[in-house]
């Protein structure tokens, strides 16, 4: 199964290319101008959603709904 991986030549920069886990480490032809380039390691691309699909906001919500029934009186 193919990966994701940031590859980097020296004239045109950053570039995406998939590859086995095998092959990640074999220098790829940069897209631009076919340079032989390197994969560098790259910071993990990923994103928390929650209620609302921002993670902080509905953390907040549920906090603030468990913060008001803890404030209710017990019939």
């Amino acid at each position: 199964m193919p990966f994701l991986y940031d590859y980097y030549c020296e004239d045109h920069g950053l570039f995406e290319d998939f590859s086995s886990m095998d092959h990640r480490d074999f220098p790829k032809p940069c897209p631009e101008c076919g340079a032989s380039s390197g994969r560098i390691q790259s910071a993990i691309r990923f994103k928390l959603e929650g209620i609302t699909g921002h993670f902080p906001t509905a953390a907040d919500k549920w906090a603030t709904l468990h913060e008001r029934e803890g404030r209710k009186e017990p019939n």
